[in-house]
């Protein structure tokens, strides 16, 4: 189903909003720093241009599952870079080794969870707005059909012959059989 610009620019804003969303509340919580402000508004961007280009129509749920998957592992490896070139960076500790494992692992955890998420509900919305449309295009119906012209042949009667209307061809007699039964 084409989607219209109103309709795309939503799911765009969407999907963008809940990755970068949850890619900063994950790198603030997991790493105790702050992502910088110049991290985050190119990243939002890149994001939002591949949903724009993929908002195109319906995806399936795999599909948006595994998008989500990758744009949480593209915002990991923004934040994280962005974190490392911080002059505080020094002062925190640093994500390193399993820590940072961790973080890839507690990402791709709410990626696949938020990927559901934004996938059924974006299956629900379109069932909603095809249910609105069907209403709405049931309820126009009358008003589009064409007028009714008057015929100028008689229309060809599809009713059965009287004849199969008739039971007698039904009735059985229920009595004795004719003939001898034993001889």
């Amino acid at each position: 189903m084409q989607q219209q610009w109103g309709f795309r620019a939503a799911r765009t804003v969407m999907f963008t909003g809940v990755c970068v969303l949850l890619a900063v509340l994950g790198h603030v919580v997991m790493s105790a720093a702050a992502v910088p402000w110049w991290a985050i508004v190119p990243a939002s961007a890149s994001i939002a241009a591949a949903a724009w280009i993929l908002a195109d129509r319906e995806r399936s749920v795999p599909f948006v599952v595994v998008g989500t998957i990758v744009a949480q592992a593209e915002l990991h490896t923004v934040f994280t870079l962005a974190q490392s070139l911080q002059p505080t960076a020094m002062h925190h500790h640093h994500m390193a080794g399993p820590s940072s494992v961790g973080m890839l692992a507690a990402h791709l955890i709410a990626a696949l969870l938020c990927g559901l998420w934004l996938a059924y509900g974006e299956n629900a919305a379109f069932a909603v707005l095809r249910t609105i449309a069907d209403r709405i295009l049931f309820l126009l119906r009358p008003w589009r059909s064409a007028p009714a012209w008057p015929r100028l042949r008689p229309a060809v009667s599809t009713a059965p012959p009287p004849r199969q209307y008739l039971l007698a061809d039904a009735i059985t007699s229920r009595g004795p059989p004719r003939g001898t039964a034993v001889a």
